[in-house]
């Protein structure tokens, strides 16, 4: 844990200069990253109305109280027209936020479909060159698109909630896929054991043993319930590989009353232990850095398509498609050249 004091005015100086892309952000950027100092990095996903915000308060609360520094990212739906954002979640962790341990950050999505912000990956790997212990992520739930939350985090919590109709939902969204643990939040409700019945039905489609580590050869079954896939997903372990294996548990807890935290957090804790024995852990983040330059690259040569030359030609070609004089493969091939050649020149000036 760190010990160092950490000066939380210039802490929030700071990311806002990252944010904002302003003349020092490159600087600060190529500072962190080259501390290599990672901090495990939690991510909390589900649908709106789930409870995640309360969640997130107790989480940040118990680990804090624990004697750790804790950075709260709550990313915040921005306009499509104007880029505006409420940035209101903090004001739905107000435990936490008060808590000397506790630093809180509300970033805008800036119009990202996938609810996290582009700069939320810096903005972590700042966050622990800055001396914090733990980062804790919220997404704005934003469904199917929520999915970007596995890009960043070292474990993704996904909340779900009796009465929002969203077991199916989740399933169809691949939310199921992304999950290494799974709350049933508002736990006193009528409907909160089905929803937990049913998650538990899905995972036993994948996952064969119990819920947690499972060492080899103890799975309890030989097979997961489905049987057309013995082998788990490739973060979690091979489930009849030489090691151990994790299956995502389901836990049942109520924000609102703070009931179930502590075993929440010990199995978020649990499972960060195992992947850190199992060496996952580095190869998890090297696989989240590929995609995280992958999709700047792509950002790049998206933002070069804006650019007034570009965009006249992409206007050019968009009409000899219309014109049936050529079709969208061979367009995008013509548009891929031109950009290019303008990132070349840009290169080059």
């Amino acid at each position: 844990m760190s010990e160092r004091p950490i000066d939380i005015r210039q802490v929030a100086r700071t990311l806002s200069a990252v944010e904002n892309r302003r003349p020092q952000a490159d600087a600060i950027v190529r500072e962190a990253y080259r501390q290599a100092r990672p901090v495990p990095v939690v991510g909390i996903a589900g649908p709106p109305g789930a409870g995640k915000s309360t969640l997130l308060d107790h989480l940040a609360l118990h680990w804090a109280q624990a004697g750790e520094q804790v950075a709260v990212i709550a990313v915040d739906p921005s306009s499509p027209y104007t880029g505006g954002a409420m940035l209101g979640d903090r004001f739905r962790m107000d435990r936490a936020s008060a808590h000397p341990r506790v630093f809180v950050r509300s970033l805008s999505s800036r119009g990202q479909a996938g609810g996290l912000s582009r700069a939320a990956q810096d903005v972590v790997t700042v966050i622990g060159a800055l001396g914090f212990d733990r980062v804790l992520v919220e997404t704005v739930g934003s469904g199917q698109a929520d999915l970007d939350v596995a890009m960043l985090a070292d474990c993704v919590v996904v909340v779900s909630v009796p009465g929002l109709g969203d077991q199916i939902q989740a399933a169809k969204a691949g939310i199921l896929e992304i999950g290494d643990v799974y709350a049933v939040n508002k736990q006193d409700l009528p409907g909160a054991d089905t929803v937990a019945g049913h998650l538990e039905a899905n995972l036993d489609l994948v996952y064969p043993g119990r819920a947690g580590v499972n060492e080899p050869g103890r799975t309890g079954r030989r097979y997961a319930a489905g049987g057309a896939n013995p082998s788990v997903h490739r973060r979690h372990g091979a489930a009849h590989g030489p090691e151990s294996f994790w299956r995502p548990p389901v836990m049942r807890v109520s924000a609102r009353e703070g009931a179930g935290i502590d075993a929440l957090a010990g199995t978020i804790d649990a499972f960060l232990e195992w992947q850190r024995e199992g060496g996952c852990e580095a190869q998890r983040r090297v696989e989240r850095l590929r995609s995280h330059v992958a999709r700047l690259a792509a950002g790049r040569l998206l933002a070069l398509a804006s650019h007034e030359g570009s965009s006249a030609e992409l206007g050019r070609l968009a009409e000899r498609v219309a014109s049936g004089a050529s079709t969208p493969d061979q367009a995008a091939e013509v548009l891929i050249d031109v950009l290019f050649e303008s990132w070349r020149r840009r290169r080059a000036t």
